[in-house]
């Protein structure tokens, strides 16, 4: 199974802070409201997993389901 979401990363602070939307819509409302100049690009993540277990044990891991990367400081 796969779980797709959009996600703008924080900069300066801590993942559990980053923008996570269903849709790139709603991540792009998000920015506006929050004010953009805090967060990196809007990216598209999909995760896959076996069970809603897996998904959650991906969720709570230190790498919370993907590799954060360098291109996220742009």
């Amino acid at each position: 199974m796969k779980l797709t979401y959009w996600m703008a990363p924080c900069k300066g602070d801590s993942f559990c802070y980053n923008i996570r939307t269903k849709t790139k819509r709603e991540a792009k409302d998000a920015l506006s409201s929050f004010g953009s100049t805090d967060y990196g690009k809007i990216r598209k993540h999909t995760i896959e997993y076996d069970s809603a277990f897996d998904l959650m044990a991906q969720c709570l891991s230190e790498s919370h389901g993907y590799e954060p990367s360098a291109d996220y400081d742009e």
